[in-house]
């Protein structure tokens, strides 16, 4: 299986990143249905000429839409990667945890405006599931890898696990928004068998 290196993304830029920028705006305020081209081109200070050109209709922009907040995600789990301390079990999994929050919800708790222009496509379910798939390609690539260097994995069916806890964490927030992270931690913890007090090398 192929995962991309940390420093490729299929997010967009330039010209065509503007476009899907200002799309998003757009549908996350107006809605999918009363959002045009024409508004999109307006939004972005293009041409609707220049707007064809690099999407050739509404649905390629939607999706391009739809690349853009997995890669959010994606992305949030590389930056915590890069910037979680070795050793640290406790302070990296509360900043997991926190990241993990922060992908489905804003600074006021409230769920991310991403998820209106999913319901409105219908599409919300299929999303959680690609968009878990590839975040927990990219720990498999980068934690799991890196962890196996230096220490031999205690548990069987990491890839499997990993899906496990993140399905089940994204599910308890459904029911339970409010669920402390402390809370949340402990769930991971037990889990993947992470030692928080220090007193084993092993990490999952």
């Amino acid at each position: 299986m192929s995962v991309r290196s940390a420093h490729e993304s299929r997010r967009l830029t330039g010209r065509a990143g503007d476009i899907v920028q200002a799309t998003r705006k757009l549908y996350e305020t107006k809605g999918i249905a009363k959002t045009t081209m024409k508004n999109i081109a307006e939004e972005t200070g293009v041409t609707r000429e220049l707007l064809y050109y690099y999407f050739s209709n509404k649905e390629a922009i939607t999706n391009a839409v739809i690349d853009d907040y997995v890669e959010d995600i994606v992305e949030s789990v590389l930056v915590w990667n890069e910037g979680r301390s070795f050793g640290d079990v406790r302070g990296a999994l509360r900043s997991c945890i926190q990241t993990f929050r922060r992908a489905l919800y804003d600074t006021n708790g409230q769920p991310r405006a991403m998820f209106l222009v999913l319901n409105e496509l219908g599409i919300r379910e299929q999303f959680a599931i690609r968009a878990i798939k590839e975040t927990v390609d990219c720990i498999d690539a980068y934690v799991v890898t890196e962890y196996a260097k230096h220490h031999k994995i205690e548990i069987e069916l990491v890839y499997e696990m990993f899906c496990t806890v993140i399905f089940g964490l994204v599910g308890l927030l459904k029911l339970k928004p409010d669920v402390p992270d402390e809370t949340l931690m402990k769930i991971v913890a037990q889990t993947l068998r992470l030692d928080l007090n220090g007193n084993k090398s092993q990490t999952f």
